[in-house]
């Protein structure tokens, strides 16, 4: 018995045989349930968007409040400048075209109208993507001539910088039917994807409908075709990286991203990807691109019905995102084609590699709680005991078992609860929470090289068992206690959120984790992670030169001989010597919180 608490003892770290004094306070892993509830969680930034449409027109200010502006915490903002182009029209009461707009600078009424918007989502403490264009109701192209979008983009791109907390991913629009840049032509599009970026602060992602846009903006056309066709576009390839490495290029390749109307539709997504000219950017140098660069991007957009033929599977399935949702770093759908395109997963069961869900959720609840980042605290150890002047150790595995990363909230606080009392105060943390990455799949490529879904092929697509990045992060982290703090019992609780201060921030943008709802305190907006004494000072025991212990605060006393039997047990205050109990011989001392070795001579 006796060896059996050594081991542990000793694999923590309390045993010194040898030492003076044996400090007391030890790690201990917290009695805590570290499994995924599987249910739903409102985090910011991530699952399914909710759509609103503002129409902007010269000198006319919104009334947001009867427009409805804000009814979700994630929105999809579709910003009509059809005021503003004089190709802009609408039909009357009979049934004619007639003119609703001018070409011309946005004013600053309508820019003002789009703060409003923002403010108010700010204000319900959301998020939202965003899309400008001058046909959100999709009637047909009707943008102005270049020179006049590239300036909205511009202004569009000033103001957006001032909601870097409220703008998850800006999908660039600004172009063509339903701001799906279907028009205008792409190297139009590159130079407005260009002057947004230069435009915009760095904490502003954003995306284009096509890859041919990314890879005509990096330079990457093939100059000896006519044809738009981008053989270089490989992440592997020379020139990409060369391109990437550029001065033009590399302070944005974090920036970029796609967003995908046609989300899972086909093999090709609709026409978003291909395998020869004139769009010759296959779906898997698409995503490839996206795994090594899309990693603090966001990427999703409208997940579209099936349209493979009956002999393809089709994509838009929980366990085909189970597979490339890992891969795109995929964080929101448009909620628009949800019921019709989403919601029927609800049929089936989800039966793929994640074995807390596979046989156990439908797909929809799969799909539901894999966007964006989940957290699932998988270990937690912390100090047993810290005294004044100390720090308390915390050691914490947390998995982002999410298809992608948590882009909105950059402060990690530990939030401390005395549980004879009912104050609490906040310690900052050291880690970044947006580096909490999810899991890394190793491909498999040489046994599928064409990387197509064969329906349940997960064997020749990636090796489930053995992924470069499980998802599981290690924090470890020496926090310093404030010399004020009252002696007892502590719990403590992980906080992360947006500007890290529970008593002024009034929550905003806090990420709950998947255990146990219980867990999260609502009040304070964070994640239950174990608790700790706080003492006045630690319990050790020092050896005396008469062979003797002296133990510094009243303690109960166990002594062990060398075979693990328990020959002895008595309160301490004070000096402890054993020749007077026992025969000569080893013994092991231990108190409630140490063990030591003793020699009886």
């Amino acid at each position: 018995m006796f060896k059996g608490v050594l081991a542990c003892l000793v694999s923590v770290g309390l045993i010194s045989f040898g030492a003076a004094t044996v400090n007391a306070a030890g790690l201990v892993e917290q009695n805590l349930d570290y499994t995924d509830h599987l249910q739903e969680l409102h985090n910011p930034a991530r699952g399914t968007t909710h759509h609103k449409g503002f129409y902007l027109r010269p000198g006319k200010t919104l009334d947001l409040k009867s427009n409805g502006t804000v009814y979700n915490d994630f929105m999809r903002f579709l910003i009509d400048l059809g005021g503003f182009s004089s190709n802009a029209w609408e039909k009357d009461a009979n049934g004619n075209k007639v003119s609703r707009g001018v070409s011309q600078p946005l004013d600053e009424v309508s820019l003002n109208n789009v703060r409003s918007a923002l403010d108010s989502l700010r204000r319900r403490g959301g998020a939202c993507t965003i899309r400008a264009s001058y046909d959100i109701d999709c009637r047909g192209s009707q943008d102005p001539d270049v020179e006049t979008t590239l300036i909205h983009t511009k202004q569009l791109a000033e103001l957006y910088s001032d909601y870097e907390d409220v703008i998850h991913f800006v999908e660039l629009g600004m172009f063509g039917t339903c701001g799906e840049m279907t028009t205008g032509g792409q190297d139009n599009h590159a130079k407005a994807l260009q002057t947004f970026l230069e435009n915009s602060s760095d904490g502003i992602k954003v995306g284009v409908r096509s890859p041919q846009v990314v890879a005509l903006w990096m330079g990457l056309k093939d100059p000896y075709s006519t044809w738009y066709v981008f053989p270089d576009f490989r992440a592997g390839s020379e020139r990409f990286q060369d391109s990437t490495r550029s001065e033009r290029y590399a302070k944005y390749m974090d920036r970029v991203g796609l967003y995908n109307d046609g989300y899972l539709g086909s093999d090709n997504d609709l026409g978003t990807f291909g395998a020869g000219e004139p769009y010759p950017i296959s779906r898997e140098n698409v995503i490839s691109w996206m795994e090594e660069f899309g990693v603090a991007v966001p990427y999703g957009g409208d997940f579209v019905c099936n349209y493979n033929p009956e002999t393809r599977p089709p994509l838009n399935t929980a366990e085909y995102l189970s597979y490339e949702g890992f891969r795109t770093h995929t964080s929101y759908i448009g909620g628009s084609m949800a019921g019709q395109c989403y919601n029927f997963m609800d049929t089936t069961i989800f039966v793929g590699f994640d074995p807390e869900y596979s046989g156990k959720v439908k797909g929809r609840e799969y799909v539901r709680d894999h966007l964006g980042y989940r957290f699932v605290l998988r270990k937690s150890v912390l100090s047993d005991s810290a005294a004044v002047g100390d720090k308390l150790q915390l050691k914490l595995n947390i998995q982002n078992v999410g298809f992608a990363n948590n882009l909105t909230a950059s402060k990690a606080t530990l939030i401390l609860k005395q549980v004879a009392g009912e104050s609490a105060i906040e310690i900052p943390l050291k880690f970044d929470p947006r580096k909490l990455f999810s899991r890394k799949l190793k491909m498999m490529e040489s046994k599928n090289p064409t990387g197509l879904w064969t329906g349940k092929n997960f064997a020749d697509l990636y090796d489930a068992e053995n992924p470069v990045f499980d998802g599981v992060n290690e924090i470890s982290e020496s926090v310093a206690l404030p010399a004020d703090l009252a002696l007892g019992e502590y719990k403590a609780y992980l906080r992360i959120s947006h500007y890290g201060d529970f008593k002024t921030d009034k929550n905003f943008h806090v990420i709950q984790f998947a255990n146990d709802s219980t867990y999260f305190d609502k009040e304070t907006g964070s994640n239950y992670i174990g608790k700790f004494e706080f003492v006045e000072e630690l319990q050790s025991i020092k050896m005396l030169s008469n062979g003797a212990l002296a133990v510094n605060k009243p303690s109960r006393v166990e002594v062990f001989d060398i075979h693990g039997a328990k020959v002895l047990t008595k309160v301490v205050t004070g000096e402890l010597d054993l020749s007077k109990d026992l025969p000569k011989g080893i013994y092991m001392v231990k108190t409630p919180k140490s063990v030591h070795k003793v020699v009886v001579k």
